[in-house]
């Protein structure tokens, strides 16, 4: 049971880049093996112990499981063993829930993971008559917005969803469903699914988070209201200020302050590996990485994407194919270059996601096991972003 919410409660439901994914055969097999052995390897200790100096058993079973040998006796026995849990990183696309101690809910990106997002909304908020959701939009791709028109809150008349994102991600949604403007295209223009605004009777309100000052506002009917990028937003308690990061198609990370705890969400960005400092991109890529290690300073909290090796990156070493393919200007970071971000920046807590779709369950396991070598090393945290994580600041 958890408890009540001091400040912020974070809860990872996508952690998966580029597509969502089902673990592989071999990869059930691999996890389910390492679970058996660990198993195993504990059960015979725990036999050690009932062995005399000839080294063979001096008790029953039953003595062994503390009763008859039946499903309860078994279930005490396994548990007294503590198996470790083999880690579940997910293969849900992008999705986070904020609630804050002052009751709000707010959602960052509607990845597949959104999906069971909305199920939890729904039964934290069982018979309540007047609902509202804010959602926090970073960038327009597929894999951010995948989830939304399946989720539960749409189909609610008791809910009121307010989006805050880029024109990009406003216009992915709008553009099939009409949510915001009531004008969805015509089937015969192709769509990627059968629903529309008709048939949503949640309500629905869009604002777009622009650069004001450089390209002013203007009328939109998909557009309830603007924000300027620069100018936090304020709900609640809660402060959030949004930034633009390095990727292929527009895209924001938001710094979330609340009570002086603060959680900074950054999903594909790229630090650009160039060989010319004076290109555009690279110039581009460096500003971006700048306010990202500015916004992040001394942060409770850090989800950056990282979703590549640096020689992975760079073609030296192979991921999910033949041979190596250069991943530059994919708008993806290297995890080498997030944690020394995270040291520069002094933040706490760094969870690296957007895992690639081809890494296999026990790479992950191999990155995961030496970044947890190097938080002992800097003295602060690193790890591979879980689904189902939840963490209280």
């Amino acid at each position: 049971m958890i408890g009540d919410i001091e400040n912020l409660r974070i809860h990872f439901y996508g952690v998966q880049g580029s597509g969502s994914v089902f673990p592989q055969k071999e990869e059930r097999d691999y996890i389910r093996l390492n679970s058996d052995l660990e198993l195993l390897n504990k059960a015979f200790s725990k036999l050690q112990e009932k062995t005399n100096a000839n080294n063979t058993l001096n008790c029953s079973v039953e003595e062994i499981l503390g009763g008859p040998v039946n499903a309860e006796s078994l279930t005490l026995f396994r548990e007294s063993l503590e198996p470790q849990e083999q880690p579940v990183f997910g293969g849900w696309t992008t999705c986070f829930r904020l609630e804050t101690s002052d009751g709000y809910d707010i959602v960052i990106d509607c990845g597949s993971g959104f999906r069971l997002c909305a199920q939890d909304l729904e039964k934290k908020w069982g018979d309540k008559e007047q609902r509202t959701l804010y959602i926090l939009g970073t960038h327009a791709h597929f894999d951010h917005t995948e989830g939304f028109d399946q989720s539960n809150v749409c189909f609610d008349p008791r809910n009121h969803i307010h989006f805050l994102a880029n024109r990009s991600y406003l216009t992915s949604l709008d553009r099939h469903l009409g949510i915001f403007s009531h004008q969805a295209n015509r089937k015969d223009e192709g769509r990627p699914t059968p629903l529309n605004y008709e048939m949503m009777p949640a309500s629905f309100e869009s604002t777009e988070i622009r650069d004001i000052a450089k390209d002013g506002a203007e009328d939109n009917p998909m557009v309830s209201q603007y924000h300027d990028v620069g100018e936090p937003i304020k709900i609640g308690k809660t402060t959030i200020q949004p930034f633009s990061v390095f990727h292929p198609d527009p895209c924001l990370a938001y710094r979330i302050e609340h009570n002086g705890k603060v959680f900074v969400f950054c999903t594909d960005h790229e630090l650009r590996r160039g060989d010319d400092p004076d290109f555009h991109l690279q110039v581009a890529s460096l500003d971006a990485e700048q306010r990202l290690v500015e916004q992040a300073m001394n942060a409770d909290v850090l989800y950056r994407d990282g979703q590549f090796l640096r020689d992975e990156y760079d073609a030296k070493k192979p991921l999910g194919g033949a041979q190596g393919v250069a991943r530059k200007d994919w708008g993806h970071s290297c995890i080498e270059d997030v944690v020394d971000m995270a040291i520069k920046a002094n933040v706490k807590h760094t969870y690296i996601g957007h895992h690639d779709p081809s890494r296999r369950w026990s790479e992950l396991v191999e990155i995961d096991q030496d970044l947890e070598q190097q938080s002992k090393t800097e003295g602060r945290h690193f790890e591979l972003a879980k689904a189902e994580t939840i963490i209280d600041l």
